[in-house]
């Protein structure tokens, strides 16, 4: 037996859906503070250096997300 649905939703909808947190806030920051270094040409400054408090432990997460997002890739298709 097969079913099937589709979900018509906006990404909004889906992130509090997944129950994922609203990072725009932290986003719009993060960008403010990157584009300032830049533009008073910090010397040596490494956009990485914002995220590298929060980055490492999520990278882990999001490898882990994406592999189990690729599972079920072709799911239901017949694939």
């Amino acid at each position: 037996m097969n079913i099937k649905f589709d979900v018509d939703i906006s990404p909004e909808e889906l992130r509090r859906l997944m129950g994922l947190p609203d990072v725009q806030a932290f986003n719009e920051k993060v960008m403010e503070e990157m584009m300032t270094k830049l533009k008073e040409g910090a010397e040596g400054f490494d956009p990485m250096s914002i995220f590298s408090g929060s980055v490492g432990n999520n990278m882990d997460f999001a490898k882990q997300w994406m592999g189990m997002m690729g599972g079920f890739k072709g799911k239901g298709d017949g694939k």
